[in-house]
């Protein structure tokens, strides 16, 4: 009879549990979907938004409630798991959570050194073979990639720009863009780069619309752009290392910054950094630079 009332209770017990665990598990979402709408109210990218709620993630993984206990545990035990850029972002994103409920708790952010080189760009080489090797292919849909990437490469956009220009912007040469940080910027396009894309748009009788897509009103999604960039990339084969959106943007800062009489305040607007340090990076050597450097100075 005893052991019958045991496990009454231990079953009722194991309910209790599971019934708090899930109270929890749905308290934990809705606080989620609160804090990921509060980021796009702010203005966030999406990229963004996605590594701050995961840091959240990573903590509700162990810890139930939020105190400043739990918080300061949490981040001891990033250092054995995670590397410095990790730990760096997934602390910005605990340190926005802590303000979105209120806390006045705040991490200190993780001291790296400053980057004195800059690396993935693709080279002046590497992105001629890829036009060139694209403009080789007779259909119009690899025209229409090969116009997105030097359309990045020609004008210093970021992957999400490029994807929101339309016919007219063409017309007008320039583009006002929903950009970084919330903000509508305009984009300069340059006039050969236009007239190339005029042609196309003649040639396939586009007049209204969104020029990289599927559709007029349908642009191709971040990540395809970045699939698309690397299998081409493969295809042809370039440096890994190189096939994303971001490393055309970091051909046109370098290159510009490599004309004689180059403005870096003038490079800042273009590539509507919101600080000019930000844009300084495009003013160091890669370092790879700097070791054939380094080998020519040391003979001793």
């Amino acid at each position: 009879m005893i052991s019958s009332y045991r496990r009454i209770g231990c079953r009722k017990a194991v309910s209790f549990f599971i019934r708090e665990m899930d109270l929890l598990i749905i308290q934990n979402m809705k606080s989620l979907s609160a804090f990921n709408k509060h980021l796009e109210r702010k203005g966030l990218s999406k990229a963004s938004i996605k590594t701050y709620v995961q840091a959240v993630i990573d903590y509700q993984k162990t810890y139930s409630t939020l105190s400043e206990k739990n918080v300061l545990l949490w981040r001891a035990g990033l250092d054995d798991r995670y590397k410095p850029a990790s730990i760096a972002t997934r602390i910005k994103g605990m340190n926005a959570y802590l303000y979105f409920n209120g806390s006045s708790l705040k991490l200190p952010p993780v001291k790296m050194q400053r980057i004195h080189h800059l690396e993935n760009v693709i080279s002046m080489a590497d992105y001629h073979r890829l036009i060139r090797k694209m403009s080789e292919c007779d259909d119009i849909i690899t025209r229409r990639w090969m116009l997105l990437f030097k359309t990045i490469a020609m004008t210093g956009m970021r992957v999400s720009e490029v994807r929101q220009v339309r016919v007219e912007h063409i017309e007008e040469g320039k583009a006002q863009v929903y950009a970084k940080g919330g903000i509508y910027r305009i984009i300069l396009i340059p006039k050969r780069l236009c007239k190339e894309i005029q042609q196309y748009l003649d040639d396939i009788e586009q007049s209204e619309g969104y020029i990289f897509g599927k559709a007029t009103e349908k642009p191709y999604a971040i990540g395809t752009i970045e699939a698309k960039l690397h299998e081409y990339g493969e295809q042809y084969h370039l440096p890994k290392a190189v096939c994303h959106p971001h490393a055309l943007r970091h051909l046109f800062g370098k290159s510009f910054m490599q004309q004689k009489g180059a403005d870096i305040t003038v490079l800042a607007d273009l590539l509507g950094h919101s600080s000019i340090e930000t844009t300084r990076i495009y003013t160091r050597r890669s370092m790879e630079e700097q070791q054939a450097a380094l080998e020519r100075i040391v003979t001793w």
